[in-house]
């Protein structure tokens, strides 16, 4: 154990732990653990440039992802101009930033730390919230503290976790992120990660027991289409875990009615509006669709959506829309360029073209926000290893002396 701190202590290890709880939707900024998000960010920026600049990292960054971040940054800079919305540069910036710890990524010899780190990080939150999850159950852990979320709604610190979500007898674990659809979905890509590039068991089995106390409809639908894809051909080896993890939500679900409904409620059918009754999704979205509509090439802007188009609920996010109505058909297809070029690259294996299918299904009812380091930072980094991983297999290919 004292191994493992000794190791996280080292300077890049604490660089890349600070970019995963620098902001939003970490909470520590908001619990008053760390100064605001703006001021970790700039601080970030020069750590993270400074430190690519020292050790020349940006050469590593294979042609492909520098080209791309390169045309996202000059789109955003031109769509802060035609808007005069400074959240576009708030892009560029993050891009930036991405783009240095790619680099410092590469830099060292073990080109898996940072997805070991990110790993790390996600199977803490998920284990310390499901052992708090018990114990919040079984009435022998309460809230420590209180905090205001980014929101305004109220978010309870428990000492193992931080949740929005409190209920009659049970909450709904949500780590150290603002909600606990959020930790399900990051929970979401270390999934992908592992399975990608380690493929640690142990490491498999922890987020996909320890999400479930986050409840999340999401998951358990993401998760559903992980097993049908990575696991397709292994059935026989899936069915144990399988059923283990439903006797488990069943025998979560029979404990107390309102986990019942948290769980399998919110998939029975809503017949006043014909939807599941966990959807919550649907309704924004189609306001969202009605607002891509009116704009359907540039967008409305990205401060405009939130402002001038929420309405009186002042919201219009989490649902797959955002982007088009913000941005357009052009600054959504320059989002998504990564994700193309990961689909793209299942030409060649086809585990990555099925990650590509499990995140955007995530984006459906958690869109992609370009104002959060984590998404381009994760995201870069799965296309960056499945590129350099089929780089490294085509040059195996070639190298292949046909037997004639």
């Amino acid at each position: 154990m004292l191994k493992l701190i000794t190791k996280y202590l080292k300077y890049k290890y604490l660089l890349y732990i600070f970019a995963l709880v620098a902001g939003w939707p970490c909470v520590f900024y908001l619990m008053g653990w760390l100064p605001d998000y703006t001021v970790n960010y700039v601080i970030l920026f020069v750590l993270a440039g400074a430190t690519a600049l020292f050790k020349n990292a940006y050469r590593h960054v294979p042609k492909p992802i520098s080209i791309i971040i390169s045309i996202q940054i000059f789109c955003w800079f031109l769509y802060a101009l035609f808007y005069q919305d400074s959240s576009y540069l708030t892009r560029v910036f993050l891009l930036f930033t991405t783009l240095s710890i790619l680099g410092i990524q590469l830099s060292y010899r073990d080109k898996y730390e940072f997805i070991n780190t990110y790993n790390f990080w996600l199977v803490f939150q998920a284990v310390a919230g499901s052992i708090g999850f018990v114990l919040v159950f079984s009435g022998l852990l309460k809230p420590l503290s209180q905090f205001i979320q980014m929101d305004g709604r109220p978010g309870y610190f428990y000492g193992l976790f931080t949740t929005n979500a409190v209920f009659e007898g049970f909450i709904r674990n949500a780590g150290f992120y603002d909600e606990p659809g959020a930790l399900a979905c990051w929970g979401i890509f270390a999934l992908l990660l592992n399975k990608l590039f380690i493929d640690n068991k142990k490491i498999e089995y922890l987020l996909i027991f320890g999400l479930i106390s986050t409840l999340s409809m999401a998951y358990f639908v993401q998760l559903i289409l992980y097993f049908f894809y990575f696991y397709k051909k292994q059935r026989k080896k899936l069915v144990l875990p399988v059923i283990s993890f439903l006797i488990l939500l069943i025998s979560m679900a029979s404990f107390d009615e309102g986990i019942d409904n948290a769980i399998f409620g919110r998939f029975a059918s809503n017949e006043q509006t014909g939807t599941l009754t966990g959807d919550n999704r649907t309704q924004l979205l189609l306001k969202t669709l009605n607002v891509f509509k009116t704009s359907p090439i540039f967008g409305v802007g990205a401060t405009n959506l939130s402002t001038k188009y929420a309405g009186s609920d002042n919201f219009l996010g989490a649902n797959f829309f955002v982007n088009w109505a913000s941005d357009g058909i052009l600054g959504s297809l320059v989002t998504y360029l990564p994700f193309f070029l990961l689909f793209k690259l299942g030409k060649y294996k086809r585990q990555y073209k099925y990650a590509f299918l499990i995140i955007i299904l995530g984006f459906i009812q958690r869109p992609y926000t370009d104002t959060i380091l984590l998404y381009p930072l994760i995201s870069y980094t799965l296309v960056l290893y499945a590129y350099l991983d089929i780089r490294k297999y085509k040059k195996a290919s070639n190298s292949i002396i046909p037997i004639k």
